[in-house]
């Protein structure tokens, strides 16, 4: 994935580290656009903000944009309701993967390539907390289920994550989530399921970017 920057004026690496250590902060914005029959769900550049009030006037052109052109398309109203969303709450957040990455060469480029990211998933809306939250409601009892979170993908648009750790038959809860999920969705939407049993940097990851449905 790359991010285009967008900075006011020209600045070296270490200058930029002083800003972001002041508070500075890297957002995108989301902006959805149909034209005719097919449906595009973009992020916008990376601005480099000093705080929500700066940030403001890009919020409200991505919803314009969205709230224009998002609509005409077969799913142009789900996304169009996605990024103006998101963009309401302020934008996507991108500062540490951009700063995991970043060089020299980038900030003359007004471009960067993240080989490295941090954030893998989005916090779902809150419909799609209270379908997770509906859904866990048989399980409240059940002790075997410990873990579960869900999120949506960030580099795929139309999957929705669960993960789910329990004592044994993981794969028994995957099948009765999947199964229940795919009838709450569009029918254009991947359920991907994962094992958080399984301890590495997705799980992790799921833990502090997801929204936490079950953790006991």
């Amino acid at each position: 994935m790359n991010y285009k920057l967008k900075l006011t004026n020209d600045i070296s690496l270490d200058e930029l580290k002083l800003k972001v250590d002041a508070g500075y902060r890297f957002k995108v914005f989301q902006y959805c656009f149909s034209p005719i029959f097919a449906t595009y769900f973009p992020f916008s550049p990376a601005f480099l903000l000093k705080d929500d009030e700066q940030g403001k006037q890009y919020m409200k052109k991505y919803i314009w944009l969205s709230s224009l052109f998002g609509w005409w398309g077969l799913y142009g109203p789900l996304y169009t309701l996605k990024a103006i969303k998101l963009n309401a709450k302020g934008g996507l957040d991108v500062t540490d993967d951009i700063m995991l990455n970043i060089t020299e060469e980038d900030l003359l480029n007004n471009c960067v390539q993240l080989a490295q990211t941090t954030i893998v998933f989005r916090k779902p809306e809150r419909s799609d907390i209270k379908t997770m939250s509906k859904l866990v409601r048989d399980y409240t009892y059940d002790n075997n289920l410990k873990e579960c979170y869900a999120a949506w993908s960030l580099e795929y648009d139309n999957v929705f994550c669960v993960g789910l750790k329990t004592e044994k038959d993981f794969q028994k809860y995957a099948d009765v989530f999947q199964q229940h999920l795919s009838k709450k969705f569009y029918k254009h939407i991947q359920i991907d399921l994962i094992d958080l049993n399984d301890r590495n940097e997705l799980t992790e990851q799921m833990r502090k970017q997801g929204a936490t449905v079950i953790e006991r």
